[in-house]
């Protein structure tokens, strides 16, 4: 670990230490709801010329799972926790327009191992934003290590996101941090997004520019009475092993709406790597049974043109992985479907919160190698 990052990792855990609050019950000032929400947010004033804001924030996300099922003639259970997020950042706002990010992953152990201590960073940039930038009514560029929109579930932070994991065809093409330059802008109401990232893979930090070069653009706005989304990526050197971008291009659209008290999520994504076309599409309905209590449910489908490319994830989580745990074989095929339903307790928002859920996976295609079962999930997912 270089010197940067050993600064950057101290910075962040004294701003951790710093945004406790130090307040007692008996000031009856705020909630400690309020406190939650408010105490990273250490140092604002807008009318310095130098400094104008500091605020640290964190993630906590434990989950468990239980899943049985059969792969290619094995039956296979288990269960297991995981430590899935743990992060830590600080952002800096100084100089009337500049932004310095960076936020850190300090989960380490994985599947039935929560042990802690610094992994890499989930982005790390800096930014300069500014009204009348490139002549969008508002506008930012930075440089670093992102975290690529592409999709509408990749579109919603795991903080908010509906169920315990995304699917499988989200997780195909999402969950990527390549180094790069990142254009946002706003236009009479519609939201852009252009990227320009080197395919070259850093696990830790930022990466150099001696591989290939990838392209993204993505833009999002109001129709139909709802939201349509629209993105696409093209990679040069998907043949590389080490590309972070595994494929050569995809393309995604999404659209967004709420129905009376439900709200629908949409989303079809068509790529291709090589000689093989993926592609799919995933529903995810949601409402509110009470004020605290939701309801949500998803069905994804995925298909590949290779017999044993579906589902391929950056994400095996669940299913595959305990098949894994117990010596059997995960499965191939060239059709993926999934079938999830939980339900989510907000004990202060999405700050807070208790997920559980239930998902049927069932993967065939492929002769003798298909894999069936289900998965329960249970969640506690926090964030200031």
């Amino acid at each position: 670990m270089d010197k940067l990052t050993d600064l950057v990792i101290t910075a962040l855990a004294a701003g951790i230490i710093l945004s406790v609050p130090t307040a007692s019950a008996a000031d009856g000032e705020s909630s400690w709801a309020d406190t939650l929400k408010s105490m990273g947010k250490v140092y604002s004033d807008k009318n310095n010329p130098s400094i104008q804001e500091v605020k640290f924030f964190g993630r906590v996300h434990q989950q468990w799972n239980y899943s049985d099922g059969e792969s290619a003639g094995n039956d296979f259970s288990g269960n297991g926790d995981e430590l899935r997020r743990l992060r830590a950042g600080v952002s800096v706002k100084f100089l009337d327009g500049f932004k310095a990010l960076g936020r850190a992953n300090f989960e380490k152990g994985g599947f039935r191992d929560t042990s802690i201590g610094y992994s890499s960073f989930d982005e790390l940039y800096v930014d300069y934003s500014k009204d009348g930038l490139f002549g969008f009514d508002e506008a930012s560029i930075g440089y670093g290590r992102y975290k690529v929109l592409f999709g509408g579930e990749e579109r919603v932070s795991s903080k908010k996101i509906k169920t315990v994991e995304r699917s499988n065809i989200n997780n195909r093409f999402g969950s990527l941090r390549p180094t790069g330059i990142v254009l946002n802008g706003e236009k009479n109401d519609v939201n852009y997004v252009f990227g320009i990232f080197s395919t070259e893979s850093d696990s830790e930090t930022l990466a150099g520019w001696s591989d290939g070069t990838a392209f993204q653009a993505g833009v999002e706005f109001d129709a139909m009475e709802g939201s349509v989304t629209a993105d696409f990526i093209y990679a040069d050197d998907s043949a590389n092993d080490q590309s972070v971008f595994d494929f050569d291009w995809a393309t995604s659209l999404t659209y967004n709406r709420t129905y009376g008290d439900v709200n629908v999520l949409a989303n079809v994504t068509y790529g291709n790597e090589g000689s093989e076309d993926i592609y799919g599409f995933v529903v995810v309905p949601s409402f509110y049974i009470t004020g605290k209590l939701e309801a949500a449910f998803r069905y994804q489908y995925g298909h590949s043109t290779d017999q044993t490319g579906v589902p391929k994830s950056s994400s095996s989580r669940g299913l595959r992985r305990v098949a894994r745990n117990d010596g059997v074989g995960t499965g191939s095929g060239d059709t993926n479907h999934t079938l999830y339903a939980g339900l989510n307790y907000y004990i202060e928002d999405d700050y807070v919160k208790i997920m559980t859920g239930v998902e049927y996976e069932s993967i065939d295609g492929a002769p003798g190698l298909g894999v069936e079962g289900v998965t329960f999930w249970a969640a506690f997912r926090s964030y200031f």
